[in-house]
């Protein structure tokens, strides 16, 4: 027999007979818990499972696409339709113990496709080293978690050496462009084979990014079926890659096969029940090889599938992969945002103040009493006009028609601050002119803090002019200026304030054509919104918002220290300059500039000029009594942040010219660095040091109880009701909150669980039992904390 013939026999006994005999070892290593996974079944999270589902199937496809990039720097151009096939092919062979089947699979597949022998061996090293690497680099999320049992000073050790490690780095390729270029690119390419930079780079990245979807995968399928704390979510994402990493090499067993559910049974054995972590690990790896099955069924199908328009959709896709890696940004943004937002109001978190004005307000338009809304004071009638000018809820009003329920504005809310990514995308590929830095900008500012908590505080009209004010700029930068005004128009109606970034938008305009010596009716146009944007402003701050109120605009009295009128507030704050420095500069507005700034890395203020758009609101609120107005916690720092973001890419754009030898990847370092950082200490997101999570974790026991009363209440009823109930009553004409408008309502009704209640949760509870114990007083209806 020649060698030719020899090398077909093998690979036809390599081949199928192998994966089946994979399938065997894969049937008898979950066959004896079927039954146990059925037993659990019926009371699982099926949402959280398909996210499980899809993240490992991102892993494994993340995982092949690695492979490729390694063929693919060493110079050998095979269809990924083909690469995916093979690779999976061979990996479904490492059930069958010893793993040598997956290797030698793996060298066969690919000799065929002309890769030589050494480069197949010098690649799967390659790989190896990846795993590893990757597998460390995501294991250091769980750092805290596996050095616990360890004493402290083996503690700090640990610790030390990996800021120093991270430290020393970053002083690599900061002065990189100082080192011989012989040697510069050792500190990557000496692992992964002499590989240069720009070679190793995405290499690292995707290589780690496919760990980090397995820790995700594993943390959610076991979420689906127990509890784990979300808090911990991104702890226990690198625990459980952390347990991957040590069944990997332990390569005598298949895949780490009981390996790695003995160190996850004994890692979260410290949270949770022994026999829970063992049931965990196990489910875990079940359906971790449920998702192989599938995605070896789709990889065939995909490989068998020769058709011309397949490459054609690959093609187009590996050109737009940046495109494609945002759009799935956003989607998981809108997943993440649009649940949670949801679960605030239906679980009685998201009240009164203010989705509940806002939802009436929208309502009431829809059935001809445009832009009224009970006093959220008082008793009264009122106009919206009376509190802020934000006309953009008519436009809203529509849509009612389609959904009528508060839900939608949270939703609306949610898919146009996800939008405000593609702008700063765009932005940053224009000014940049680099995707993978656009990309970084947009992961940002889809984590920023002050975006999420803005996305989470309930519904503000002014939320949507971060996307808009992104919109504005770009178009302005495009020189598409019917778009410009469109979206500059939007933004205006979202709040009074916002006519004043208007006007400088008109000041900008001018001083960019005066200086380019452009025609002078794109000199008028921009006189002319300038104007329009100073004009509407003096109208509805000294004219329209205190003649619908009957006195000044509410919010003056928070600059009290300066004045009682618009124009005394203006006038002493300009000719009082060292007060409002000191009021700027104390310790609560010192911290909301470091939460504002820190996520970008400072990058803004390398840019200032395009900082003075953010002037208008970054004055008010740093220069307000109100201490909400001076944290990122709120809906204050909506028109603040576009111009952060805008900053920021222009002030990276002037770094780079500065130092152009400095290696670029010490950018997305930096970059991503501050991002996670800020995203970390000032964020809400799962994983972070402070998540708001209390929608997932406090959930009401007797909220189907409160939904079911809450529903059959008339609408002709007017209602008193304390905040936390406020957004779910709004749909009527008079609804009041408690204490207010007691007196006054048909019906009152409590839900005595809010720290935040006024006067005080004491006191409302002291109103409660009172009116119990009245004989003008009926109690109708009882559950738990609810009482009506």
């Amino acid at each position: 027999m020649n060698s030719k013939n020899a090398r077909s026999v093998l690979k036809f006994i390599i081949g199928w007979p192998i994966a089946l005999i994979s399938l065997f070892f894969i049937f008898k290593a979950i066959n004896p818990n079927l039954g146990l996974i059925g037993s659990y079944f019926t009371n699982v999270n099926i949402p959280t499972l398909i996210i499980g589902f899809l993240c490992f199937l991102v892993y494994f496809f993340l995982r092949a696409y690695s492979w490729q990039l390694i063929l693919k720097a060493k110079s050998y151009k095979i269809p990924f339709r083909e690469v995916l096939y093979f690779w999976e092919l061979s990996e479904f062979k490492r059930y069958v113990p010893g793993s040598i089947w997956s290797l030698v699979s793996r060298g066969l597949s690919f000799t065929e496709k002309k890769v030589s022998k050494n480069d197949i061996i010098h690649s799967l090293t390659i790989e190896a080293e990846l795993i590893i690497i990757s597998c460390l680099t995501v294991s250091l999320l769980a750092m805290q978690f596996l050095v616990e049992p360890l004493p402290i000073a083996f503690k700090n050790l640990i610790y030390i050496s990996f800021f120093t490690v991270i430290i020393l780095v970053n002083l690599l390729f900061l002065f990189s462009f100082r080192i011989k270029k012989n040697i510069k690119n050792r500190f990557l390419s000496f692992l992964c084979c002499d590989f240069p930079t720009e070679k190793v780079i995405p290499l690292l990245f995707f290589s780690t990014l496919s760990f980090i979807f397995f820790g995700l995968g594993s943390f959610f399928v076991g979420f689906a079926f127990f509890y784990l704390n979300l808090t911990k979510i991104f702890v226990l994402c690198g625990f459980f890659t952390f347990s991957l990493l040590v069944g990997y090499l332990s390569f005598i067993t298949p895949m780490g096969l009981g390996i790695r559910e003995a160190v996850i049974t004994s890692g979260l054995s410290n949270l949770v029940a022994s026999s829970i972590a063992g049931l965990i690990a196990i489910f875990t790896r079940i359906f971790l090889i449920f998702t192989e099955i599938i995605f070896f069924l789709l990889t065939l199908i995909f490989y068998r599938l020769k058709s011309t328009k397949v490459q054609k959709i690959y093609d187009l896709a590996n050109k737009f992969k940046f495109e494609i890696l945002l759009g799935l940004f956003i989607i998981g943004y809108n997943a993440y945002f649009i649940i949670a937002s949801i679960l605030r109001y239906e679980n009685y978190f998201a009240g009164r103040f203010d989705l509940g004005n806002m939802d009436q307000a929208v309502w009431n338009t829809l059935h001809g009493r445009f832009f009224q809304l009970t006093d959220p004071n008082g008793v009264d009638i009122v106009s919206r006009l009376a509190f802020h000018a934000d006309y953009i809820l008519v436009l809203l009003a529509p849509l009612y028609r389609i959904w009528s329920d508060p839900r939608l504005l949270l939703i609306v809310q949610t898919v146009v601050l996800s939008i405000g990514a593609v702008f700063v995308y765009l932005i940053a590929k224009n000014i940049l002119k680099n995707k993978a830095f656009s990309l970084i900008f947009a992961g940002s500012f889809l984590i920023n803090p002050a975006l999420n908590y803005t996305n989470l505080y309930d519904f503000h009209p002014v939320t949507l002019g971060t996307t808009f004010l992104l919109a504005v700029f770009y178009f302005l930068y495009k020189k598409t200026y019917f778009w410009f005004v469109f979206f500059l128009i939007l933004a205006g109606i979202t709040k009074e304030q916002v006519w004043l970034i208007v006007a400088l938008f008109g000041i900008y305009l001018f001083i960019i054509n005066f200086r380019k010596n452009q025609s002078l009716f794109l000199k008028s146009f921009a006189i002319l919104i300038f104007l329009t944007g100073i004009c509407i402003f003096y109208y509805l701050i000294w004219w329209a918002i205190p003649g619908a109120r009957g006195g000044n605009h509410f919010a003056l009295a928070y600059y009290s220290e300066f004045g009682d009128s618009p124009s005394g507030i203006i006038k002493n704050i300009i000719f009082s300059p060292i007060k409002t420095i000191l009021l700027i500069f104390q310790p609560s507005q010192s911290l909301y500039l470091l939460q504002l700034f820190l996520p970008l890395g400072f990058l803004s203020l390398f840019a200032p000029l395009f900082l003075i758009f953010a002037m208008p609101d970054l004055g008010i609120n740093l220069l307000s009594s109100n201490a909400q107005l001076h944290q990122i916690y709120y809906q204050y720092s909506a028109t603040i942040t576009p111009f952060i973001f805008i900053s920021g890419v222009f002030g990276l754009n002037f770094l780079l010219k500065l130092y152009s030898k400095i290696n670029r990847l010490f950018f997305y370092t930096f970059l991503m660095f501050f991002s996670v950082f800020g995203a970390f200490f000032y964020g809400p997101l799962p994983g972070a040091a402070n998540p708001n999570l209390d929608m997932f974790t406090k959930r009401l026991e007797n909220k189907k109880a409160i939904d079911n009363f809450l529903t059959k209440i008339p609408r002709q009823y007017s209602i008193a009701a304390t905040n936390n109930l406020g957004s779910h009553l709004s749909h009527r004409q008079k609804i009041f909150t408690i204490p207010v408008g007691i007196d006054r309502a048909d019906i009152i009704v409590f839900l005595l669980n809010d720290s935040y209640a006024q006067p005080s949760l004491a006191a409302q509870i002291d109103m409660a039992k009172k009116m119990e114990n009245n004989k003008n007083y009926i109690q109708i209806f009882k559950s738990g904390d609810f009482i009506a």
